[in-house]
């Protein structure tokens, strides 16, 4: 009986242990994540801390001492641009333009001229999966030309991919999910190139 029971305390705090690493490695996936679809307000301050956020403060726990970030393990920083298109194009809406200008404006300031950027396109699971790879692949190679001529950035800087609906953040099956899920998001690579 005592056997069993330490059995069953083992299994439980090793499936414990597992969740809780499951759980920090979503936190930390996330954790350099902001979706800015929808707002306006922000500066190009604000796109420039979220997509190149400072070097991770040491951190204070409760009864283990300091602890500092792993160094080989880098926090994935990627934004959610606010930008919209055509309907079933690659034409990027003018409206979204002034959101374009802050992202080639931050990516023209000399501290990221060494920093390479991906652009991904994202789109939803409506309509034939290869329609919606082209039309992901379209979009980012827009943005990627509008950033390239308009600020002169390198384009070895820039690479663009589309996904099409392969990477969905939230299920296709309500139109608030379907609208989640068609997103365009800049990521940062680091630094080289």
């Amino acid at each position: 009986m005592r056997r069993n029971t330490i059995l069953y305390t083992l299994t439980g705090i090793g499936f414990g242990l597992t969740l809780g690493l499951l759980v920090a490695a979503e936190a930390q996936e996330r954790a350099g994540w902001l979706d800015l679809r929808g707002q306006t307000s922000y500066t190009s301050e604000d796109l420039a801390q979220a997509l190149f956020p400072a070097p991770s403060q040491m951190v204070r726990t409760r009864g283990i001492g300091t602890v500092r970030p792993l160094p080989d393990v880098p926090v994935r920083t990627a934004v959610a641009l606010n930008v919209l298109f055509t309907p079933n194009s690659g034409n990027i809406l003018p409206t979204y333009y002034a959101d374009l200008d802050k992202l080639g404006t931050v990516l023209s300031w000399p501290q990221y001229a060494e920093y390479r950027i991906q652009i991904e396109g994202h789109t939803d699971a409506l309509g034939a999966a290869q329609r919606n790879q082209i039309l992901s692949e379209k979009r980012v190679q827009s943005i990627k030309q509008y950033l390239v001529q308009r600020f002169q950035i390198a384009p070895e800087r820039l690479q663009a991919i589309g996904y099409g609906a392969s990477r969905p953040i939230t299920p296709n099956t309500t139109p608030e999910g379907r609208s989640q899920n068609r997103r365009v998001e800049v990521v940062n690579l680091g630094p080289g190139l």
